[in-house]
């Protein structure tokens, strides 16, 4: 006698189907929802960088017990070894600001992002809205005002995790009790310049405030932004506060802490960051208002036991110096800038200090006028050697930049090229721009046989008139998608041959001018490469 098995989230289903035998599948306890993900996600990838573990256990806390989320997002995440793909998840898992038919709820953003099947829109619903039952733990609002309406003041007694933005809007309204909000994002209030006394002051359980990319936030209420003791993430990022309210302190739950793009930052209070002791990421990535305070902050940075990454702002040789002296510091650095540092004429690093910053994964390097050059000391045996224009052969047997995925070299005008790269196997994108002294990216003379730019995907050349070559001699460019070249007159060849890979490359893009300029040593190999060739009128990154 056969049977058939189905399965359905709702009871109703079984009902109809006259279901002789119904089974309820209730949610994973902690333990046993961590065990499946594991399963799924697999260790290798779990253990591929210490960042990851405590991500992965937010992304299965966020899936609240749900096998089918727990296996589905296990399964898209394996093989992620980049921590910041982990960030990314997180937060389109805490709310996803897009509607679906007519609940406010949202999960493109995490198809596109992790390339899950088509049952992630049941799963979402699921998940957020206990099969549809429960539609308000979700609201998104492109209209504020709607928070005042008392349809809507209702709903947010129930609300878990909201969404606002609204470009007209100048100041919040104060809200109603939001007892069960964990999550809220405030985005694209391009008017907003701050909230009204009493905003935040009945959301008890808020772990998730993002405020990032509010043009025109000058300020936080500080009489009740140091009471939101359960938050566990705070985004600030793109907005334009002046000050970091030393009641921020008080958030001694405090995980995440982003401050990336803060232009008008100028002041963090004394001993605030060093009394965030939970905190495990901190990132002022491309914030440069702070006239040489890194030191004082690198400092407590270097206290908190916790920390596990740093994305920071480096301006002065002093906050070099400091980073330089401690390698729990170099061990936490994940970004790094180097900016408008006037008086850096020769960039170091010794291979014992890379070695260290085993988590490097983007390096910036940006306004340095006087610099002329950037060396890394090779320590072997007591001996060392530097990688200068002078060196005829460049050793490289031990790799010391395991995890930089990602260079940027902008507005150096003295600097003379980038033989240092040779040290960057992993590197995947490379941006040089405005440095008028570059004559070369690889000096002449470093050893033919070595396998430069393994792994490099995309290559932007733009603004470097006396550019005369990318390498000597013709590379392999096994993973190479995309070349753009804009204003580099002096190029008038680049380093292919008939054994240079076009297995991934999707176009070169450079004006046309300078195309048809350029000189190769076999009319073959421009016709092989001429169908990749695109037009650029302007430069674009």
């Amino acid at each position: 006698m056969s049977k058939i098995i189905f399965t359905t989230r709702l009871q109703d289903v079984c009902h109809q189907m006259k279901a002789h035998k119904s089974v309820e599948v209730t949610c994973l306890p902690s333990e046993a929802a961590w065990t499946l993900f594991r399963k799924e996600v697999g260790e290798e990838t779990l253990n591929s960088h210490p960042h990851i573990p405590w991500r992965a256990k937010v992304v299965v806390e966020e899936c609240k017990g749900l096998p089918l989320a727990l296996v589905t997002l296990g399964r898209a995440m394996a093989g992620e070894k980049d921590p910041s793909n982990w960030d990314k998840v997180i937060q389109s898992l805490s709310i996803f600001p897009a509607e679906i038919s007519d609940l406010k709820v949202g999960c493109e953003e995490v198809i596109d992002l992790v390339m899950m099947h088509d049952i992630i829109h049941d799963m979402a619903l699921w998940l957020y809205g206990d099969c549809g039952k429960e539609k308000n733990k979700i609201l998104a609002y492109r209209d504020i005002s709607r928070l005042n309406q008392a349809q809507d003041i209702t709903k947010l007694k129930e609300t878990e995790k909201m969404s606002l933005w609204d470009e007209n809007v100048e100041k919040f309204p104060k809200i109603s009790v939001c007892p069960n909000l964990k999550t809220l994002f405030v985005s694209e209030c391009n008017k907003l310049k701050g909230f009204s006394g009493g905003f935040f002051q009945f959301m008890p359980s808020i772990r998730v405030l993002n405020l990032s990319s509010n043009c025109n936030l000058i300020e936080l209420p500080i009489d009740q932004i140091g009471n939101l003791v359960a938050l566990r993430y705070l985004n600030l990022s793109c907005t334009r506060i002046r000050k970091l309210p030393i009641e921020l302190s008080n958030l001694k739950n405090l995980m995440i802490l982003l401050l990336d793009g803060m232009e008008s930052l100028k002041i963090i209070p004394r001993e605030l960051i060093s009394r965030l002791i939970s905190l495990k990421l901190f990132s002022i990535f491309g914030t440069n208002a702070l006239s040489g305070g890194e030191e004082t902050l690198l400092h407590e940075l270097e206290s908190l036991n916790g920390i596990s990454e740093i994305r920071i702002t480096i301006c002065t040789a002093l906050s070099f110096n400091r980073l330089k002296s401690s390698r729990k510091l170099q061990r936490c650095i994940s970004y790094l800038i180097l900016f408008n540092w006037g008086d850096l004429i020769s960039f170091e690093l010794s291979s014992s200090i890379l070695k260290r910053m085993e988590h490097l994964g983007w390096l910036f390097i940006d306004s340095c006028n006087e610099l002329k050059d950037i060396k890394i000391e090779l320590e072997q045996e007591g001996t060392q050697s530097d990688v200068t224009l002078q060196n005829s052969i460049v050793e490289r047997e031990n790799h010391h930049f395991h995890t930089l995925r990602c260079v940027l070299i902008h507005d150096c005008s003295k600097l003379l090229n980038l033989t240092w790269l040779v040290y960057t196997p992993y590197l995947e994108q490379l941006y040089v721009l405005n440095c008028e002294s570059i004559e070369q990216v690889i000096c002449n003379g470093v050893e033919e046989s070595l396998d430069i730019f393994p792994r490099l995907k995309y290559l932007l050349l733009n603004g470097l008139p006396r550019l005369k070559s990318i390498y000597q001699h013709p590379l392999l460019f096994p993973s190479l998608e995309v070349i753009k070249e804009y204003d580099c007159k002096s190029l008038k060849s680049l380093p292919f041959d008939s054994n240079t890979s076009k297995s991934n490359l999707k176009k070169i893009r450079g004006e046309e001018s300078w195309w048809y300029l350029l000189k190769w040593n076999d009319e073959a190999i421009k016709h092989s490469f001429a169908p990749y060739f695109q037009m650029l009128n302007s430069p674009s990154i």
